[in-house]
């Protein structure tokens, strides 16, 4: 006796190929998706590391800006060298890191205040750290830490006093 095949049951070659045809369309739509990913990511990461280095040249501008200004205001303050501002900012800059932002800087004859912000306690602490390794500065202490509430992240703002040496 001959085996009944019904329509639904049979095996039709010609039913699965338009199957096969689009699952191969998708496994290419796949892969070029993927590779314009990949070349997105790339320029993402590109653009980021740009607008860090524009951040950080902004910063070093603003922080000239700011002690350039709070110099006149501070009358019975010796003026400092060119040398001592250039042992300041280079001191500055080479404490500081992709985790801690300065807001702003108030230097005195002999004493500097500082105020950032970090994205915790930690980087804040390291921070000070790193200034206080710094040949420019000593004494580096901590005087106000409150975290940032109403900031999603809840980064930590920060003040602080350091020492501020002669480079003679």
């Amino acid at each position: 006796m001959q085996r009944l095949w019904l329509d639904y049951q049979r095996p039709d070659p010609e039913r699965r190929r338009p199957g096969r045809l689009l699952l191969g369309a998708g496994a290419l739509a796949v892969v070029l998706t993927a590779g314009d990913y990949l070349a997105v990511a790339g320029e993402r990461d590109d653009l980021r590391t740009e607008v860090d280095g524009l951040r950080r040249a902004a910063e070093h501008r603003r922080l000239a800006t700011a002690a350039a200004a709070s110099a006149p205001r501070e009358a019975t303050l010796m003026a400092p060298s060119a040398a001592r501002w250039e042992t300041l900012f280079s001191s500055l800059e080479a404490a500081s890191g992709d985790a801690v932002t300065l807001l702003s800087l108030h230097p005195g004859e002999k004493e500097i205040q500082l105020a950032g912000e970090a994205k915790d306690f930690p980087s804040a602490m390291d921070y000070v750290q790193r200034l206080e390794r710094q040949p420019a500065f000593s004494g580096v202490r901590l005087t106000q830490s409150e975290v940032v509430a109403e900031n999603p992240n809840h980064p930590v703002r920060f003040a602080l006093v350091a020492d501020w040496r002669n480079p003679r």
